[in-house]
C-alpha cells in the first residue's frame, strides 16, 4: 500500500469516475485504475462498484475511503512542519464567510493581515452557510467564518466572539421613546426579516423566542430581504423595526445612530466561529488568519 495509491482512491471518491480522477492527478486513466486495482487486491475488497454510473464506493469502500482522508491529512502535515520551520508562515488559505459578516469583519482584519503575514496568499468568498459546509467537505475552502454552531462529529469550531444585536427602528416606532427595550417589546407584526434560508433570520427568531408564524413580513409584505442593507433602509423609509449585529452598525452616521436601541436583560447574539473540517490542515495560517481577526476587533465585543 502506497500513499500514491490512497490519493487515487480519495480523487475516484470525489470525482465518481476513474476519468475524472485521473485528470484530477494528472495521471493516464491506466495508471490510475491500475494502482487503485491493485490496492483492492492487496486489501483483498472492491473498494469501488464499478458496475454503477457514477462511481461508488461500497460498503467497505466507505469505511476505506474515511481512513484514507485521515492517512492522507497526517502525511500533508510532514511538509506543513518543515515550511513552518524553515521559512515561517506561508501558503495558501481560502476562507468562506457567510455575506452577514463579511462586509463588516474583513475591512477590519484584511490589511493587518496582509501587513503581517505577507507570505500567506488568501482568497476570501462569500458564500451561504451552507455553500460554506460543502466547501469545507469537499476541500474547496479551508476554514468558514459563520455564525451557526455545527455537527461538531463533522466539523472544528473555534470561537472567536459573541456579537450583540441592536434594534433598529424606524423614527416613528413606539420603540425609540425607550432608552432600552427588552425582548419582550418584539412584535412580529413590526418586525423586518431576512428571507427563509439567512441563518441571521434563524438567530433572531431563536434569540427573540419567536414561536409564531414569522413567513409573512410587516404590512401583509411578500418582499424576500436577501441583504442588511435592503432590511436596514426597508425600516429607516418605511416603518417597522429590525435587529441588526453590531458590527454593521459602526459606520452609522448620527442621524441612524439615534434609531438604535440596546436590549436590557436577555441579550439577543450570536456568537461567530471559525469552522474547519475534522483533522483539518494549515494549523498555522488558521493561526494567523484567528490572530489577525482578534486583533482588529473594536470594542463592544464579547472576545474569546
Amino acid at each position: 500500500m502506497t500513499l500514491t495509491q490512497i490519493e487515487y482512491v480519495l480523487a475516484v471518491a470525489k470525482e465518481q469516475s476513474f476519468r475524472g480522477a485521473a485528470q484530477l492527478r494528472n495521471v493516464s486513466q491506466p495508471t490510475l485504475s491500475l494502482q487503485v486495482q491493485k490496492l483492492e487486491e492487496e486489501l483483498g475488497v472492491s473498494i469501488f462498484d464499478r458496475s454503477r454510473s457514477p462511481i461508488l464506493p461500497t460498503k467497505i469502500g466507505k469505511l476505506i475511503i474515511e481512513q484514507a482522508k485521515v492517512v492522507c491529512g497526517e502525511a500533508m502535515r510532514i511538509p506543513e512542519i518543515i515550511q513552518a520551520q524553515r521559512h515561517g508562515v506561508l501558503g495558501q488559505l481560502s476562507v468562506g464567510i457567510i455575506p452577514t459578516i463579511s462586509p463588516y469583519l474583513v475591512p477590519l482584519f484584511l490589511k493587518l493581515f496582509n501587513d503581517h503575514y505577507s507570505g500567506i496568499d488568501i482568497t476570501i468568498s462569500e458564500m451561504t452557510t451552507q455553500s460554506c459546509l460543502r466547501g469545507l467537505e469537499s476541500e474547496e475552502i479551508d476554514v468558514a467564518i459563520l455564525a451557526t454552531k455545527e455537527d461538531a462529529k463533522r466539523f472544528i469550531q473555534i470561537h472567536l466572539y459573541d456579537e450583540e444585536f441592536l434594534l433598529f427602528a424606524n423614527k416613528h416606532n413606539g420603540l425609540l421613546k425607550k432608552d432600552q427595550v427588552v425582548v419582550s417589546d418584539i412584535r412580529l407584526q413590526d418586525l423586518w426579516l431576512l428571507e427563509e434560508g439567512h441563518c441571521l433570520r434563524n438567530e433572531i427568531i431563536n434569540t427573540c423566542h419567536l414561536r409564531e408564524d414569522v413567513s409573512q413580513l410587516p404590512g401583509h409584505l411578500n418582499f424576500k430581504i436577501g441583504n442588511l442593507e435592503s432590511l436596514r433602509l426597508l425600516v429607516q423609509e418605511n416603518f417597522g423595526y429590525t435587529l441588526l449585529p453590531y458590527l454593521s452598525t459602526r459606520r452609522f452616521n448620527y442621524q441612524e445612530k439615534k434609531l438604535l436601541r440596546t436590549f436590557t436583560g436577555t441579550q439577543p447574539q450570536r456568537g461567530i466561529y471559525l469552522t474547519l473540517r475534522t483533522r483539518y490542515l494549515k494549523e498555522g495560517l488558521v493561526g494567523a488568519l484567528k490572530s489577525a481577526i482578534l486583533e482588529s476587533l473594536p470594542d463592544g465585543l464579547h472576545l474569546s
